[in-house]
């Protein structure tokens, strides 16, 4: 049974036709679904290049095939290309026997509206919500209020008509996203919760125990540098009073795009550009894991989110995590942990108050080890494999 997969991201294909993507949408992410489907196609956006750029993961492999979009980046560009993707996506929509939509999306909602219309089957994987992702001071275009409100609407709408709703989260989004089957326990309509996350279940670090030291060094990772929304102003704010109070801190960003050079020019007006480091995209989440290894603390004042999986990481290793209180992030870090995203000062103290006990530090790496072991990969896999398992049940039904 073939699978149709859209997953929002940015896809290069070099001259030998294999396909990398800037994203964590690599072949083990598609290879998931290949646990129950024989083959999976993916509609993506795909620039055809001669050198692929640094970094990038191999998305192409056995029984994964990609449908290739005009490449465009944001929504606008998008609806430039909006009649030549519908006429694509239709066309590309005859080989899935059945679907899985990751949502929202600037292809995924497209794709979604299009394939519904064949009456085949189809289920989504809500992984944001996109009311807050696109409030203001987020991203940036006269767009952005029309497409908050059309996404928000659209999201609302979808998950009542797909016969199964997946959720990044445990409540957050299924309170206001509710699908059929949280509102009604009639067949064939079904529902799951899991991360998109991967963490193999030896991944795991030790609990860590922390002591005073001169420096601390923090991690923030966001691989795509192109909103304000994931904090890399708020947290470049922060160091600066955390520095100014007398600690001593370093700050490194994982990730790249268009906002980058604005980043480092803030560091610089701030005379702080020495503790300010940007590594750019790594290769692999492996090498994400490991460089936030080398961090003491993970700090992500994030505006918008579905359950972030670079959080989990970071709990994984042992490591204490300050956020904001959006979306599924109060599932998983507690109160103490949590602080608004625009809250500069706020997340200032919160950095001070942890560096300077470090028994607390040693207490918070005991708990978000606790927490992400219920997100290992075993775990995930069995409820993925379960969900998976419903739709094919509802091809066959449909056959």
């Amino acid at each position: 049974m073939n699978l149709l997969i859209v997953a929002d991201g940015h896809y290069y294909i070099d001259r030998q036709k294999k396909v990398y993507v800037e994203s964590v949408f690599d072949y083990s992410f598609y290879a998931r679904y290949l646990s129950v489907f024989e083959k999976v196609y993916a509609i993506v956006r795909a620039e055809q290049v001669e050198k692929v750029p640094q970094n990038c993961k191999l998305a192409s492999g056995p029984n994964v095939f990609f449908f290739k979009l005009p490449p465009s980046r944001g929504i606008t560009q998008f609806i430039k290309n909006y009649f030549i993707n519908c006429c694509l996506i239709k066309k590309y929509i005859k080989k899935g026997d059945c679907a899985i939509f990751r949502v929202p999306g600037v292809v995924a909602n497209l794709a979604l509206s299009l394939f519904a219309k064949t009456q085949r089957p189809y289920a989504i994987e809500v992984v944001v919500d996109p009311w807050e992702y696109f409030a203001k001071g987020t991203v940036r275009g006269i767009m952005r209020p029309i497409v908050r409100y059309i996404w928000t609407y659209s999201l609302k709408k979808v998950c009542r008509q797909a016969v199964g709703v997946s959720y990044v989260t445990q409540f957050y989004l299924q309170k206001k996203y509710p699908c059929q089957a949280l509102l009604s326990t009639q067949p064939p309509y079904f529902t799951a919760s899991y991360s998109s996350v991967e963490l193999p279940d030896e991944a795991f670090a030790k609990a860590r125990v922390y002591e005073k030291k001169h420096k601390f060094l923090i991690s923030h990772v966001a691989n795509a540098f192109t909103s304000y929304g994931k904090g890399h102003v708020t947290l470049i704010q922060a160091a600066k009073k955390v520095i100014e109070a007398g600690y001593n801190i370093d700050v490194f960003f994982i990730g790249d795009g268009a906002l980058r050079p604005e980043f480092e020019r803030l560091a610089r007006s701030l005379n702080i550009e020495e503790h300010i480091h940007f590594y750019g995209r790594l290769g692999s989440s492996e090498e994400v894991r490991k460089k936030i290894r080398s961090s003491d603390l993970f700090v992500l004042p994030t505006r918008a989110e579905g359950l972030p999986r670079v959080i989990l990481e970071a709990m994984a290793e042992g490591i204490p995590v300050i956020s904001s209180p959006v979306c599924g992030i109060p599932e998983i870090l507690s109160s103490e942990c949590l602080v608004d995203y625009n809250d500069v000062s706020g997340y200032a103290d919160a950095i001070i108050r942890m560096i300077t006990h470090p028994d607390l530090m040693s207490e918070y790496s005991r708990r978000n080890l606790s927490i992400a072991k219920q997100y290992s990969s075993s775990i995930l896999k069995n409820k993925r494999n379960q969900f998976y398992q419903q739709l094919k049940l509802c091809v066959k039904n449909y056959m």
